[in-house]
Protein backbone atom coordinates (compact mmCIF):
# COMPACT_ATOMS: atom_id res chain seq x y z
CA UNK A 1 0.00 0.00 0.00
CA UNK A 2 1.31 3.44 -0.91
CA UNK A 3 2.00 6.08 1.73
CA UNK A 4 -0.81 8.59 2.24
CA UNK A 5 -0.24 12.18 1.18
CA UNK A 6 -1.40 14.55 3.95
CA UNK A 7 -2.31 18.08 3.02
CA UNK A 8 -2.48 21.03 5.39
CA UNK A 9 -5.52 23.27 4.85
CA UNK A 10 -5.39 27.05 5.22
CA UNK A 11 -7.26 26.78 8.55
CA UNK A 12 -4.56 24.50 9.99
CA UNK A 13 -6.52 21.23 9.71
CA UNK A 14 -5.25 18.24 7.81
CA UNK A 15 -7.30 17.34 4.73
CA UNK A 16 -7.75 13.67 4.00
CA UNK A 17 -5.96 12.50 0.92
CA UNK A 18 -8.18 11.73 -2.05
CA UNK A 19 -9.22 8.13 -2.65
CA UNK A 20 -7.11 6.40 -5.27
CA UNK A 21 -8.67 6.19 -8.71
CA UNK A 22 -6.60 3.29 -10.06
CA UNK A 23 -5.07 0.05 -8.92
CA UNK A 24 -2.17 -1.61 -10.74
CA UNK A 25 -1.63 -5.37 -10.57
CA UNK A 26 1.99 -6.52 -10.73
CA UNK A 27 2.77 -10.13 -11.64
CA UNK A 28 5.13 -12.18 -9.50
CA UNK A 29 6.30 -15.25 -11.42
CA UNK A 30 8.99 -17.89 -10.96
CA UNK A 31 9.19 -18.47 -14.75
CA UNK A 32 10.46 -16.55 -17.75
CA UNK A 33 8.20 -18.13 -20.41
CA UNK A 34 4.67 -17.19 -19.34
CA UNK A 35 2.32 -16.49 -22.23
CA UNK A 36 -1.16 -16.20 -20.72
CA UNK A 37 -2.84 -15.58 -17.36
CA UNK A 38 -6.42 -15.95 -16.19
CA UNK A 39 -7.07 -13.53 -13.33
CA UNK A 40 -10.22 -13.11 -11.25
CA UNK A 41 -10.71 -9.58 -9.94
CA UNK A 42 -13.29 -9.04 -7.18
CA UNK A 43 -14.73 -5.72 -6.02
CA UNK A 44 -17.51 -3.21 -6.52
CA UNK A 45 -18.04 -1.83 -10.00
CA UNK A 46 -15.18 -3.87 -11.46
CA UNK A 47 -14.62 -2.57 -14.97
CA UNK A 48 -12.29 -0.51 -17.12
CA UNK A 49 -9.26 -2.77 -16.97
CA UNK A 50 -6.42 -2.29 -19.40
CA UNK A 51 -3.05 -3.96 -19.89
CA UNK A 52 -0.05 -1.97 -18.71
CA UNK A 53 1.93 -2.78 -21.85
CA UNK A 54 0.91 -2.33 -25.49
CA UNK A 55 2.52 -5.76 -26.04
CA UNK A 56 -0.15 -7.40 -23.84
CA UNK A 57 -3.70 -8.18 -24.92
CA UNK A 58 -6.45 -8.33 -22.30
CA UNK A 59 -9.86 -9.93 -22.67
CA UNK A 60 -12.49 -9.40 -19.97
CA UNK A 61 -15.74 -11.12 -19.04
CA UNK A 62 -18.07 -10.43 -16.15
CA UNK A 63 -18.36 -13.39 -13.80
CA UNK A 64 -20.28 -13.60 -10.56
CA UNK A 65 -21.55 -10.49 -8.79
CA UNK A 66 -18.66 -8.06 -8.33
CA UNK A 67 -16.24 -10.26 -10.30
CA UNK A 68 -14.41 -9.77 -13.57
CA UNK A 69 -12.37 -12.49 -15.25
CA UNK A 70 -9.43 -11.29 -17.30
CA UNK A 71 -7.23 -13.17 -19.73
CA UNK A 72 -3.89 -11.47 -20.37
CA UNK A 73 -1.86 -12.74 -23.33
CA UNK A 74 1.66 -11.82 -24.39
CA UNK A 75 5.33 -12.30 -23.62
CA UNK A 76 4.56 -11.86 -19.91
CA UNK A 77 7.23 -10.72 -17.50
CA UNK A 78 7.30 -10.07 -13.77
CA UNK A 79 6.00 -6.58 -13.09
CA UNK A 80 2.98 -4.51 -14.10
CA UNK A 81 0.27 -6.41 -15.98
CA UNK A 82 -3.11 -4.65 -15.56
CA UNK A 83 -4.50 -1.33 -14.42
CA UNK A 84 -8.00 -1.19 -12.97
CA UNK A 85 -9.94 2.07 -12.66
CA UNK A 86 -11.67 2.37 -9.27
CA UNK A 87 -15.16 3.84 -9.11
CA UNK A 88 -15.54 6.98 -6.97
CA UNK A 89 -16.34 6.31 -3.33
CA UNK A 90 -14.60 2.93 -3.17
CA UNK A 91 -11.40 1.99 -1.32
CA UNK A 92 -8.51 -0.24 -2.40
CA UNK A 93 -9.30 -2.65 0.44
CA UNK A 94 -12.57 -3.54 -1.33
CA UNK A 95 -10.68 -5.13 -4.25
CA UNK A 96 -8.75 -8.38 -4.61
CA UNK A 97 -7.27 -10.36 -7.48
CA UNK A 98 -6.15 -13.97 -7.83
CA UNK A 99 -4.40 -15.91 -10.55
CA UNK A 100 -6.62 -18.78 -11.68
CA UNK A 101 -4.49 -20.28 -14.48
CA UNK A 102 -1.17 -19.74 -16.24
CA UNK A 103 -0.01 -21.02 -19.62
CA UNK A 104 3.44 -21.03 -21.16
CA UNK A 105 4.19 -19.31 -24.46
CA UNK A 106 3.97 -22.74 -26.11
CA UNK A 107 0.37 -23.01 -24.84
CA UNK A 108 0.98 -25.60 -22.10
CA UNK A 109 -1.11 -25.11 -18.97
CA UNK A 110 0.95 -24.95 -15.78
CA UNK A 111 -0.16 -27.50 -13.18
CA UNK A 112 1.64 -25.83 -10.29
CA UNK A 113 1.07 -22.15 -9.52
CA UNK A 114 3.56 -22.04 -6.63
CA UNK A 115 5.54 -18.82 -6.72
CA UNK A 116 2.86 -16.88 -8.63
CA UNK A 117 1.14 -13.88 -7.15
CA UNK A 118 -0.28 -10.44 -7.82
CA UNK A 119 0.83 -7.38 -5.91
CA UNK A 120 -1.52 -4.40 -5.88
CA UNK A 121 0.02 -0.97 -6.21
CA UNK A 122 -1.36 2.55 -6.55
CA UNK A 123 0.19 3.88 -9.77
Amino acid sequence: MAARDLRLCSDGTIAPSPSPTALRLDLQTPHSDDGALVIAVHGPDVSNMEPTSPAYLAYTRSGALQEMRVIVVGDLKAGPVLTLRIAPGHQLSEYSATIQQVATRTDALRGDLSGYGLKDTVP
